[in-house]
C-alpha cells in the first residue's frame, strides 16, 4: 500500500518509529531461547520479532518454516542446540533492539545503515521538505519514492512523472537501493525500473552514503531510456496477455497472495498490450492487502518487465 505525504512528515514518522531503537554487540553464551518468539539475553527477557526470528533461523541453519510448526519447547530445544554450535564459530552477534524487543541479529561485519541516515543525506543533497513523496513504511522496510512532476512526459492519453526510488531495511529484508521510479498520474500507479547504475549496497560499509550524489544523478539521467520503453510497451500487442502474466508470475516467483493481487488488478487494467500487463503489477503493488515488502517487489517486477521491452 502506498502513502502520499510531504517529505518532512515522513522524516518525522521515521524519527518517531526509531525513538526506542538501540544496538548492542552481545555474547552468544549469554543467549537462551524459551521459544521462537521469546528468549533471554544477558539476563533480560526479550520478545523476538519476526524479522529477528528469520535471521536467527538462517544464522543457525534451522528452517524457519519448520520452526513455526513446532511447539514452543521443541523450538527452544532446536534453537539452543544450534546456538551452542554457533559459539564454535563466533563469540558475539550484533543485535538490534526496539525497546524490549529484538528486531535483528547480524555478524560483527554488519554496518548499520538506518533510515534516518539516508533521509538526512537526502536533506543534505537538497531535497525540499515540502516535496510530495510516495512511501511504504513498516517495522521491516522503508520504500521512499520521489516523483519529479517538472519532468512529466506524455504519450497517448497518459501522463507519467519520472523520479527516484530509495529502499532500505534495517533488519536484513533487503539491501539499500537507489533506482528509477515512474508515477502514472491517471491511476496513481507506480513502477520501480532498473537502470545500468541502479545500485544495491549491502550493509557492510558506508559506501552507499558516500556515493549517494553520484548514483542519484546517474539514475535520473539513465531513466530517460526507460521512458522510451514505456511508449514502446503501449505499441507491443500480445496474443494472450493472461498467459504472459502467468509466465511472469512463475518467473519472478510470486506468492499466492501476490498472484491474487495481480489477477484482481488485471481486471481493472486489462488490455491487449504489454503496457496493460505492466500496469496490472503496478496496480497490485498498492493494494491494501500488500505489505511494504510485497508492494516493493511487485513494483520492481513491473520494472523488470519493462526492461524486456525492445
Amino acid at each position: 500500500m502506498r502513502n502520499i505525504d510531504r517529505f518532512e512528515n515522513v522524516i518525522s514518522k521515521v524519527h518517531e518509529m526509531s525513538a526506542h531503537h538501540y544496538d548492542e554487540t552481545l555474547p552468544l553464551a549469554d543467549m537462551r531461547f524459551f521459544s521462537l518468539n521469546r528468549m533471554q539475553i544477558t539476563g533480560k527477557d526479550v520478545e523476538v520479532l519476526p524479522s529477528a526470528q528469520r535471521l536467527f533461523a538462517n544464522r543457525l541453519r534451522v528452517p524457519h518454516s519448520y520452526l513455526v510448526r513446532c511447539p514452543g519447547d521443541l523450538q527452544a530445544e532446536n534453537l539452543n542446540h544450534w546456538l551452542r554450535e554457533e559459539q564454535e564459530r563466533r563469540e558475539t552477534l550484533f543485535c538490534r533492539f526496539d525497546g524490549n524487543s529484538l528486531r535483528a541479529v547480524f555478524t560483527d561485519r554488519y554496518t548499520a545503515l538506518d533510515h534516518m541516515q539516508i533521509l538526512s543525506r537526502m536533506v543534505d543533497y537538497g531535497f525540499n521538505p515540502d516535496t510530495e513523496v510516495h512511501y511504504s513504511l513498516d517495522q521491516e522496510i522503508l520504500v521512499l519514492k520521489v516523483p519529479d512532476f517538472r519532468r512529466t512526459f506524455a504519450f497517448g492519453g497518459d501522463k507519467i512523472a519520472p523520479g527516484i526510488s530509495i529502499a532500505n531495511s534495517e533488519v536484513g529484508i533487503l539491501a539499500f537501493s537507489i533506482e528509477a521510479y515512474f508515477f502514472r498520474i491517471v491511476c496513481s500507479n507506480g513502477m520501480i525500473a532498473t537502470t545500468k547504475v541502479a545500485s544495491k549496497f549491502r550493509h557492510v560499509s558506508q559506501k552507499a552514503l558516500e556515493e549517494f550524489p553520484h548514483i542519484l544523478s546517474q539514475v535520473v539521467y539513465e531513466s530517460e531510456h526507460s521512458q522510451r520503453r514505456l511508449e514502446i510497451s503501449t505499441q507491443t500487442r500480445l496474443d494472450n496477455p493472461l498467459s504472459t502474466i502467468g509466465s511472469f508470475n512463475r518467473q519472478f516467483l510470486l506468492t499466492k497472495r501476490e498472484v491474487e493481487a495481480v489477477n484482481l488488478a488485471w481486471e481493472a487494467e486489462h488490455g491487449p498490450t504489454m503496457f496493460n500487463v505492466i500496469n496490472a503489477y503496478t496496480r497490485a503493488a498498492h493494494d491494501d492487502s500488500m505489505t511494504a515488502e510485497e508492494g516493493y517487489k511487485l513494483e520492481r517486477v513491473a520494472g523488470f518487465i519493462l526492461g524486456m521491452v525492445k
